[in-house]
C-alpha cells in the first residue's frame, strides 16, 4: 500500500509539472502568434520563448495548428467566464447588455494577444470565426452568443427593446465591440481601448429605452 501511495504522489507531481509546462508553452505561443500571426510563427521560436525543448512542445501538441487552436480556446474561455461572472450578478437585463460591452472591452484590453490574433485572422468579422478559430473555440463563441441572446430576450420581455429583434441586437452588440476593438489593432491610437467602451455603450443605451 505504501508503495502504491508513493507511486500515486509521483504521478500527481508529474501531472502537475506537465500542466505547468503546457501553460508556459501556451503563454509563449500566445505572444508569438499575436506578434507574427499564424503563418509567421515558428514552433522552434515558441519553444525558445517558453524555455523548453522542441521535443517538449511536440510531446504536448501535434504541431503549430493545434497550438494555435489551444491558445485561442484558452483565451476565449477566459474572456467568456470573466464576462459572465461580472454580468450575471446584475438584475436588470438592459443593464446586463450594457455591462457586457464594458466587460468585453476590459477583457480585450487585458488579453491583447487574443484581440491581436482575432483581428489578424478574422479582420473583426464574426462570421469568419469557424474558419479561423477551430471547432472548440467556435463552441465557446456560440455558447457566449446564446447566453447574450438570452439576456436580450429578457430585455425584450421587460419592454426595453421596443420592436427590435433580440437576436439581432445581441449579434450587433458583439459585432460592434469586436469590430471596434479590431480597428484598435489594425490602426493603433493614442487612446486606450477602454476609451471605446463608453462610445459603443452609448449607442446601445439608445436602443434600450423602455416603452
Amino acid at each position: 500500500m505504501a508503495t502504491r501511495r508513493s507511486h500515486s504522489r509521483r504521478d500527481e507531481r508529474r501531472e502537475q509539472e506537465i500542466e505547468i509546462r503546457r501553460r508556459d508553452i501556451l503563454a509563449a505561443a500566445a505572444g508569438v502568434f499575436s506578434e507574427k500571426g499564424f503563418q509567421g510563427a515558428q514552433v522552434a521560436e515558441i519553444a525558445n520563448a517558453a524555455e523548453v525543448s522542441l521535443n517538449s512542445v511536440y510531446g504536448l501538441f501535434k504541431g503549430k495548428e493545434e497550438l494555435y487552436e489551444a491558445v485561442i480556446h484558452a483565451a476565449a474561455a477566459t474572456v467568456r467566464d470573466r464576462v459572465r461572472a461580472e454580468v450575471d450578478a446584475l438584475a436588470d437585463p438592459a443593464e446586463k447588455l450594457l455591462a457586457v460591452i464594458d466587460a468585453l472591452f476590459a477583457c480585450f484590453d487585458e488579453h491583447k494577444h487574443l484581440l491581436q490574433i482575432y483581428a489578424r485572422t478574422t479582420h473583426g468579422l464574426p462570421w469568419r470565426v469557424r474558419q479561423a478559430l477551430g471547432d472548440d473555440s467556435l463552441e465557446v463563441f456560440q455558447s457566449f452568443t446564446a447566453w447574450l441572446v438570452g439576456i436580450a430576450n429578457e430585455a425584450k420581455r421587460a419592454g426595453k427593446l421596443r420592436n427590435l429583434d433580440p437576436e439581432t441586437v445581441a449579434l450587433s452588440l458583439i459585432g460592434a465591440v469586436t469590430t471596434t476593438a479590431a480597428r484598435w489593432v489594425e490602426a493603433p491610437r493614442r487612446e486606450s481601448l477602454l476609451d471605446a467602451a463608453p462610445r459603443v455603450r452609448a449607442l446601445f443605451a439608445v436602443l434600450l429605452t423602455k416603452d
